[in-house]
């Protein structure tokens, strides 16, 4: 019947009624799934909120970097023009709040170990609602890890932080309720309702010297600075692979919103303007300057720059380069070396164009505890990219730094030090045409 099958040989009628039927039954499983994954079990099995996303599994924690290349591989050849988005309408986190919620599967421990900390802390700030204290655990840990999700970068004053203390509420409002354990829409239990909000407002309104914000605000620091990596990665792969690339209102900068209406919210297109006019002007420098204009961009991370500049130039290569991304081959690239784990590479290639994506990944068992930018030898040592299609004399550059890049020879074969490659910028975006000016594409 779902494939009309069914209907092979019998008359129109019977065809008219066995298509309706599919269709119907096409137009009642979108909300069904809906309801009852995305807008319920989304807001109940907690164990990485990262993972509770539209369209994808809570249960599953990533794939094999062989895996990823298979699947653009795939997309390359069947899907090349299929749309490519990290943040929608729909999302129920945007993708910084995932990329910094991703960070805590790389230090388990570390985060086992805070949240036992933090739930003996704030014990007393519970609530006892039909007889048992609220929040429960299962809620507890879903605002814990919301905070480290949407906490405010820097140090945001009264004003900031009473929007924010806004947002939160209201996003807890509609989380318990969709949830539907204790409260819902249709039957409201404001004395829960009450108590989550309550415990909330307490946590982010404690005093600086408490037991809970001296070790949650350290935490969450070292959580966010790491989560901008991650996204500048993230952001550039979804720019260089097989597909599309969507960008969401405002995500073109760092967004750490909510599902809707959080993310819904005016938008500050001026801002951007003036962020995306000194990119620009720092473009227009010769390359000495250019390059160091670029690193200089990494010491304020938190002013959103840096993933403008990847969105700014990746874009601007893909109009100058269209067919390498529309109708490119997709190569993954070989990594060896010390830290060879901790790095994704790839090419697209068409009509004698090459361009190399060297995204990092991993940064919080890269970096450790040190406060440092993922650059140069000091980092990545002897880790290199090999470059199987290279030709002597062939030239390569930077899209960002307008830097020339000069592959080694080794025993087998040709290959870039990741070093050399990430020497100013945490990502690497390569291209390898003489002709191609630096300003160009910056």
């Amino acid at each position: 019947m779902l494939t009309l099958a069914a209907a092979d040989g019998k008359s129109p009628a019977y065809y008219e009624q066995v298509l309706a039927f599919a269709m119907k039954f096409q137009q009642f499983t979108s909300p069904v799934m809906a309801k009852g994954l995305e807008d319920t079990s989304a807001y109940i099995y907690h164990r990485l909120l990262s993972l509770n996303e539209v369209g994808g599994d809570p249960r599953q924690f990533g794939v094999t970097r062989t895996a990823f290349h298979s699947a653009n591989q795939a997309r390359a050849e069947h899907w090349p023009h299929a749309m490519l988005a990290t943040s929608t309408h729909d999302t129920k986190r945007s993708e910084d709040v995932r990329a910094r919620l991703n960070v805590l599967s790389e230090i388990p421990a570390a985060w086992r170990l805070a949240l036992r900390h933090w739930s003996r802390a704030n014990r007393s700030l519970k609530r006892t609602v039909d007889g048992m204290p609220v929040p429960t655990p299962n809620d507890e840990y879903f605002i814990y890890q919301t905070l480290l999700g949407i906490w405010p970068q820097g140090e945001p004053d009264k004003n900031e932080m009473a929007r924010f203390s806004v947002r939160l509420a209201e996003y807890l409002v509609k989380a318990v309720r969709e949830a539907k354990v204790y409260t819902s829409w249709i039957n409201p239990n404001t004395a829960y309702e009450d108590a989550i909000l309550a415990f909330a407002d307490a946590l982010i309104n404690a005093p600086a010297e408490s037991a809970f914000l001296t070790d949650f605000l350290p935490f969450q620091r070292r959580i966010a600075r790491l989560g901008l990596f991650n996204s500048l990665s993230q952001t550039l792969i979804k720019l260089t692979v097989p597909g599309v690339p969507d960008i969401y209102q405002g995500c073109e900068c760092w967004d750490f919103s909510l599902v809707d209406p959080d993310n819904r919210r005016p938008v500050d297109f001026g801002h951007r303007r003036t962020l995306l006019d000194s990119l620009l002007t720092l473009a227009t420098l010769e390359s000495q300057q250019r390059s160091a204009g670029v690193h200089a961009l990494c010491d304020t991370l938190e002013d959103s720059r840096t993933k403008l500049l990847v969105v700014r130039t990746a874009l601007a290569l893909r109009e100058r380069w269209p067919d390498v991304f529309l109708q490119g081959s997709y190569l993954p690239l070989a990594v060896k070396g010390e830290h060879a784990a901790h790095l994704c590479a790839y090419a697209r290639i068409a009509g004698g164009r090459t361009v190399i994506t060297v995204a990092p990944r991993f940064f919080a068992q890269l970096l450790g505890e040190d406060d440092r930018l993922p650059l140069g030898e000091k980092i990545w040592g002897n880790t290199t990219v090999d470059l199987p299609f290279h030709r002597r004399d062939t030239p390569y550059s930077c899209a960002f730094t307008g830097n020339d890049l000069k592959p080694q020879q080794r025993r087998s074969g040709w290959c870039l030090p990741v070093a050399q490659v990430l020497a100013e910028f945490p990502v690497g975006l390569i291209v390898n045409e003489r002709n191609l000016k630096p300003n160009s594409i910056g």
